[in-house]
């Protein structure tokens, strides 16, 4: 059967119900939407939510880097669950190296290893309700959600337990909240209450300072070759 053709209608009229494949099809590029078993959503950000995602987006693609644990990729690349079945897409997303085989040319296939979400006034219920449902079941092992929205400030970071479970990790003494899946690192909640905010190489130096050290020395030497 023929592949039916969807129209590229102005993007703020509310889309037909479509299969994930005409969904990629329609969908803008560039714009922000998640299709969830047939239906589509279109998603805003707003200036806060935008600021802390490209902090996010530098911090942990440069620690990545720095230890050479993988792969981060963020929205609009989509995260494709086939038992919901949906197309999300997660703020900032990250791959271990052994799963690396999962990313496909438009979505992740499956679970991604560490997954941030920022919460907004549009997106609240089901960054806190939905998705942790589904990514629980997904079996993405660290889940983050940050909040956006005017006048709230936290993370909060949950994890896998031995029964499949999520429970919320305790913050250290200084208010930090560390991933297991990605060693050394931690999240300062401090760090989204500065204005302006830091910028990555600065909190680079506060997680992992010789390693970053080194490996910057080493960027400039193969420069100089």
């Amino acid at each position: 059967m023929a592949q039916r053709t969807i129209d590229r209608t102005p993007i703020d009229d509310k889309p037909p119900r479509m299969t994930y494949e005409e969904f990629l099809q329609w969908v803008p590029d560039g714009k922000q939407a998640e299709w969830v078993d047939g239906e589509v959503i279109l998603l805003t950000v707003n200036e806060r939510h935008d600021a802390f995602t490209l902090l996010l987006i530098g911090l942990l693609s440069t620690y990545v880097r720095v230890f050479d644990l993988g792969r981060v990729l963020h929205a609009p690349f989509q995260m494709r669950l086939r038992f919901r079945p949906s197309g999300r897409e997660p703020d900032v997303m990250f791959l271990r190296r052994d799963h690396l085989d999962r990313i496909a040319r438009l979505w992740i296939e499956g679970a991604a290893d560490f997954v941030i979400e920022l919460l907004s006034e549009q997106t609240a219920r089901t960054d806190l309700i939905v998705k942790l449902r589904e990514y629980e079941q997904a079996g993405i092992f660290e889940y983050v959600i940050i909040e956006t929205r005017d006048g709230r400030d936290g993370i909060t970071m949950y994890r896998l337990g031995a029964d499949g479970h999520y429970f919320a990790v305790a913050p250290d003494d200084a208010g930090r909240l560390h991933s297991e899946m990605l060693p050394g690192f931690w999240l300062d909640p401090r760090w989204f209450q500065q204005d302006p905010l830091p910028v990555p190489e600065e909190l680079m130096f506060e997680l992992a300072p010789d390693a970053y050290d080194a490996w910057l020395e080493q960027r400039r030497g193969n420069r100089a070759r």
